[in-house]
């Protein structure tokens, strides 16, 4: 009947929430689609970068949820990269190997 609530538990939603957005995935399968994309990932650089916020995702209970054009995005560097590269012709000021003293 039209109108009638179904209850479903909050795991319960997480699953029919996955079985229609296949590209919504845990870190386990994040990893192994990685894994099957040829795409080198270990699972604590995915965690390393969720925690820092470089990768959003969402949290449900104590899964987190990460869409996979999210991490594209990231591998990519669409956000910035994660070092600088030095301008060209822009000189850094160091010359050689730097002195020390023992």
């Amino acid at each position: 009947e039209r109108g009638e609530m179904i209850k479903t538990t909050p795991f319960e939603m997480v699953l029919i929430i996955r079985d229609n957005m296949n590209d919504i995935m845990n870190i386990r399968e994040t990893l192994c689609r990685a894994q099957e994309e040829g795409i080198s990932l270990s699972e604590y650089t995915l965690r390393r970068a969720i925690k820092s916020g470089a990768v959003p995702c969402r949290i449900v209970g104590r899964t987190y949820l990460i869409s996979w054009s999210n991490i594209m995005r990231w591998l990519s560097c669409e956000d910035g990269a994660d070092n600088t590269p030095v301008a060209e012709g822009i000189e850094t000021g160091k010359k050689g190997i730097r002195r020390i003293s023992l």
